[in-house]
């Protein structure tokens, strides 16, 4: 039979080979079912320590002229000292649950960190970049997240701050980069360094690593995805030459570099996982093909390869009990055939040859998903 989706099934097929037993089972049952649970304390009291932080600066705002610089510094340094305090004093306890004061604690210990720099920057009017001021953020904050974070809005904020400093570098070396064609291969191997950080190697604690490598497979397969449903249709001209050497270029270097960084770790090193890995390693050579072809063509091919990547990507998912990339492929691919016959009917292929294969195209792929997921009840995986 299929693989069984759900804690439940899981912890019964551990129970049968002899892994765990009846009593360790019950145990996890009940500790994954409090930890699904809706935070709704946590979520508050972060809520209210970001609105009393806003207050606090809308306050010093207001009175920013009639304060001393040393005097405002000073304070500055002050408050980031007793936050410090407060979130190590909060969460050092090593606890199932995150503890509300820890988090919102750290969390405006985090914001005040980058206010501070900024701060400084202002008072003594030095010059600088976004990119070096998230780089100096991310210097000061990240020793102290990485210790003392226990959920998961702290991680989410530390990585948004580490995108858009990546945005922000590239974009500060746009021209160089550009130049030497270096654009997407810096891409892929920022990617792919946070895709390695997963493995044993990086010695980051179990969430850290866990998040940081999905989050680098899903910037590499939704970017992909995005550039194959949305910008795919607006490119209605062969780019540039160099534009289309930097992506081959990059898409070469980054399908090396993430199947090699997905071989890092044993257990994906057979069955469906390393078809995950090998799916997501093809990510970037899919990126380019809008950049290769235009037009009808481009359209058509485009629309069929992210169909046929989606399905390929849910039946592994299916096969290695991944239940969120399965509805996830389901969902893209159903909003990519919506967004197929929207062309249709506003004329892109408005004629009666163009609308007979458009449909035919569709029921192509719907009969390859039917045969790649293996829909039919009772048939074994």
């Amino acid at each position: 039979m299929g693989p069984v989706f759900g804690l439940q099934g899981k912890l019964a097929d551990w129970r049968r080979e002899g892994i765990i037993d009846a009593d360790q089972a019950e145990r996890i049952a009940a500790f994954e079912a409090g930890r699904g649970r809706p935070r709704l304390a946590l979520a508050l009291a972060v809520l209210g320590a970001f609105t009393i932080g806003v207050g606090i600066i809308a306050i010093v705002a207001a009175n920013w002229d009639a304060i001393p610089i040393a005097l405002r510094l000073g304070l500055h340094v002050a408050l980031n000292l007793g936050l410090g305090a407060g979130a190590w004093f909060w969460t050092r306890p090593v606890a199932v649950e995150p503890s509300a004061r820890g988090e919102g604690t750290l969390l405006l210990l985090s914001l005040s960190t980058l206010a501070l720099i900024a701060h400084i920057g202002q008072s003594f009017q030095l010059q600088g970049s976004a990119a070096g001021l998230l780089g100096g953020w991310l210097l000061l904050v990240t020793p102290f997240t990485l210790l003392l974070s226990r959920g998961g809005l702290n991680r989410w904020v530390w990585i948004a701050g580490l995108f858009a400093w990546m945005i922000f570098t590239l974009d500060d070396h746009h021209a160089w980069l550009s130049d030497h064609r270096l654009i997407m291969t810096v891409s892929m191997l920022f990617l792919a360094l946070l895709h390695a950080l997963r493995s044993d190697f990086s010695r980051l604690p179990p969430v850290w690593a866990r998040h940081l490598g999905q989050v680098a497979v899903g910037a590499a397969i939704l970017g992909t995805s995005i550039m194959l449903m949305i910008v795919a249709p607006l490119l209605t001209r062969p780019v540039e030459a160099a534009v289309r050497t930097d992506a081959l270029i990059g898409a070469g270097v980054g399908l090396a570099a993430l199947l090699g960084t997905h071989l890092l770790v044993p257990a994906d090193r057979r069955g469906p996982r390393l078809g995950l890995g090998v799916a997501v390693a093809l990510s970037p050579v899919l990126f380019i093909l809008p950049l290769l072809f235009t037009g009808i063509t481009g359209a058509i091919v485009t629309g069929v390869a992210f169909c046929l990547y989606w399905i390929g990507l849910a039946r592994l998912a299916l096969l290695a009990g991944r239940a969120g990339w399965y509805r996830l492929a389901v969902a893209l691919i159903a909003v990519r055939v919506f967004v197929a016959y929207l062309d249709a009917a506003g004329g892109l292929m408005a004629t009666g040859l163009g609308l007979i294969l458009a449909g035919l195209v569709l029921l192509g792929l719907a009969y390859a998903a039917w045969r790649v997921m293996d829909w039919r009840v009772g048939r074994p995986a």
